[in-house]
């Protein structure tokens, strides 16, 4: 399928889906009664929770475990809730989670999160329904229950991934009853989203299950001259076996085009060649990615499962797990960086009068396949006056990214952030690709017992990790074999009714490549052998009165990073374990109702990060860039008193300044933003019909919410978003 051809439009689209998942329906409803059995087992679906306590969660690897009683730190953030609060994006989704933030997040991109300050892995850190995903497309939330963010090292959920923690996006089941549920909302200056979604069971004793969304959007950004649109498909569907037995199958398709918003940069105010100043906050709305021959960002994500699992004796089941995904993007922006119009060669950042350098950068038809294959077994058993729930299991993931042979990186003038300059595109082909390839081989073991008040938590998963580069000139390629063990562990203990404390220790590994940069590193598109990071986490948890929860960690997490050696010829040389970082930190959160009508949650997270290790000395004891120092988030919700099903919403989030470059000579100014919302909820004739609005950034205030340095040395800034109204209805019945 062309990467260039234009989407239908967005009701002509609905029209044919909706019709087509009509006839599918029925069609399954026969299907289903001819392979109807009386022996089944039963599934139970578990909807989104309002009550905290009670959420359960399966990121953390060690089981099927109430959030309220896991040694880890995990939140859940659900589909419903995002819809209350208009967020329609990672980005947005996370800023109620004061561990989690940004790492270059930008309109019309891939999104990337950092936690507990270290920035996660596109490749490595994220996970759908528990398998492993490429983080490389933009993710749709149309089918999606929630969103769990493990907060911390990860090395029990995977053997290779960044520190900070992981993200898993967990997919809606079949619901138990007919639903039909129809969702409209408009927002910003004319985007426009439909999204319809149904679900139920059939056949005899509801053998038969299925799950099906579709929708489709037209993007109209408050940042100027950012136009997109985007169509999803995606269907879920289970069949109970006999014996206990239980099929699922389940894929989604993902469209997106749109012209992408790119970052603003420092500025050399003394004409050193150097940027060493902040600019003010500049209008938000400002897309320097706007010339003539500037072409959208385009990303088509197919991805799905198949699941087998079944009982095999009492307390005790298997499973197999197969996921596939296979990426292809188009990314393509007027890249703006540097400036040669100084006296001096500058890069990274602008000119002091706002000048900027232009690339036109083009990378067709990037191609990222990943292929997850997981087989486990589980269950309880008795050593003694020991009760066990062991866990044990082996996984094989296929990582590949592809490129063309040359793609396009061409300087073709100077624009002006307050002065639009019209410049000539240049889409020759002219710089040498990297691919790479991945494969980890694991095998894993967790085994928790509880005695009495206490419980205890251990496991191991060791990984054999291979990984491979080669440049497409064919001038290099590399390879290497590792293979590590990582160890986690925790001591759980309840001193009273509603109380739970715990100490967790463990570690994990983490695999780089050198950027695909051949005009600064000499070894560019190269891996490099994997690292060990380190996590201890010191908790407390207690269940309030209506399944609230509060709880409060403290942890320490040390991470060795790669490192740039300077050449004679200015070049660089990537090296592993260079520096090192060493992030301590508290987080606080509290989500209750002290009155029926009042819904409240409180976060707050402090993050003392300081380099240990460093080549340069004079970086040591230095803060990690782009990590706020403290990071709150406050929100209540308030059922208006003589309306029935009327919630008013209010959120305010602040954080402290966070420093832009490495020795912290530049940091952000600290910022706050204010976000209301109302949520009205009523039966009508046709069914049950929700209404929301809302308001962004209602004072509408402009700072710098981002700095994040790119692997290859840029440093970006980001404006917080501008002042933004929506509106939605959503009609289920």
């Amino acid at each position: 399928m062309a990467h260039n051809s234009q989407f239908p439009g967005i009701h002509a689209v609905l029209a044919t889906a909706l019709a087509s998942l009509a006839v599918t329906s029925t069609n399954l409803l026969l299907v289903s009664d001819v392979l109807a059995q009386s022996s089944l087992p039963e599934v139970r679906v578990q909807a989104g929770s309002e009550q905290p306590a009670r959420e359960r969660s399966s990121v953390g690897g060690i089981g099927d475990e109430p959030v309220s009683s896991t040694p880890q730190s995990i939140s859940i953030i659900r589909t419903e809730t995002m819809r209350d609060l208009g967020a329609s994006s990672l980005s947005s989704a996370i800023r109620s989670e004061t561990s989690a933030g940004d790492a270059y997040n930008t309109l019309g991109y891939v999104e990337t999160l950092q936690v507990r300050g270290f920035t996660l892995d596109n490749a490595l850190n994220y996970r759908r329904d528990g398998l492993m995903i490429s983080n490389h497309a933009p993710m749709a939330f149309e089918n999606k229950e929630g969103i769990e963010i493990l907060k911390g090292v990860s090395g029990m959920q995977s053997g290779v991934s960044a520190p900070g923690g992981m993200i898993n996006y967990v997919v809606k089941r079949p619901t138990a009853t007919n639903l039909r549920d129809v969702y409209f909302g408009l927002s910003e200056r004319g985007t426009t989203l439909l999204h319809g979604d149904l679900g139920g069971r059939s056949g005899r004793n509801g053998m038969f299950g299925y799950r099906i969304n579709v929708a489709a959007e037209e993007r109209r950004p408050e940042v100027h001259d950012a136009p997109g649109h985007r169509q999803f498909l995606s269907g879920y569907f289970d069949l109970r076996l006999p014996n206990a037995a239980l099929l699922e199958a389940e894929f989604e398709h993902h469209r997106v085009s749109q012209r992408s918003v790119p970052g603003f940069g420092l500025l050399d105010t003394d004409g050193d060649g150097v940027a060493d100043t902040l600019p003010g906050p500049i209008n938000p709305r400002i897309n320097l990615n706007d010339q003539s021959w500037s072409q959208p960002f385009q990303s088509e994500n197919t991805v799905g499962s198949l699941r087998f699992q079944q009982a095999f004796a009492t307390s005790w089941f298997y499973g197999l797990r197969y996921g596939a995904q296979n990426i292809r993007t188009n990314d393509r922006t007027a890249f703006p960086d540097g400036c040669s119009s100084g006296t001096n060669y500058l890069y990274p950042g602008f000119c002091g009068n706002y000048d900027v350098d232009i690339y036109d950068y083009r990378s067709d038809n990037e191609r990222r396949n990943t292929r997850t294959m997981d087989a486990f077994v589980r269950g309880d058993f008795s050593t003694g006056s020991l009760r066990h729930h062991l866990t044990a299991g082996m996984t094989r993931t296929r990582y590949e990214e592809g490129y063309e042979p040359l793609q396009a990186y061409n300087w073709v003038g100077i624009d002006n952030v307050f002065n639009r300059q019209i410049l000539p595109g240049d889409p020759t082909p002219s710089s040498p690709n990297t691919l790479r390839t991945a494969r980890t081989d694991e095998v894993y073991l967790t085994d928790s017992v509880k005695i009495g008040r206490l419980s205890i938590w251990g496991g191991l998963r060791h990984t054999q990790l291979t990984r491979a580069s080669e440049r497409t000139d064919g001038s290099e390629s590399q390879s290497y074999n590792q293979s590590f063990t990582t160890p986690w562990g925790a001591i759980g203990y309840q001193p009273w009714e509603g109380g739970f404390a715990y100490l967790s220790a463990g570690q994990g590994v983490e695999s780089e490549v050198v950027p695909n940069k051949p005009s600064t590193f000499i070894n560019f598109g190269a891996v490099l052998p994997a690292l060990k990071s380190h996590q201890i986490e010191l908790g407390y948890k207690h269940v309030l009165p209506g399944a609230g929860l509060a709880s409060v960690a403290i942890f320490d997490i040390s991470k060795p990073y790669s490192e740039d050696l300077v050449q004679v010829d200015g070049s660089l040389l990537r090296v592993a374990d260079g520096r090192q970082l060493r992030h301590r930190g508290l987080e606080l959160g509290w989500t209750g109702r002290p009155i029926r009508s009042l819904s409240l949650t409180a976060q707050a997270t402090l993050i003392d990060s300081e380099t240990t290790r460093a080549l340069d000395p004079a970086l040591v004891g230095k803060r990690a860039t782009n990590v706020a120092p403290l990071t709150a988030n406050f929100q209540a919700g308030w059922q208006l008193p003589g309306v029935s099903g009327l919630t008013w919403i209010n959120r305010a989030h602040y954080a402290a300044g966070k420093a832009v470059t490495s020795d912290n000579s530049i940091e952000l100014p600290s910022y706050w933003q204010f976000d209301t919302a109302f949520v009205y909820r009523h039966k009508t004739s046709f069914g049950r019909t929700t209404w929301r609005f809302g308001i962004d950034n209602l004072f509408d205030r402009r700072y710098w919410r981002d700095a994040p340095t790119q692997y290859w040395g840029g440093v970006y800034l980001f404006p917080g978003m501008p002042r933004t109204a929506r509106a939605t209805v959503q009609l289920s019945f």
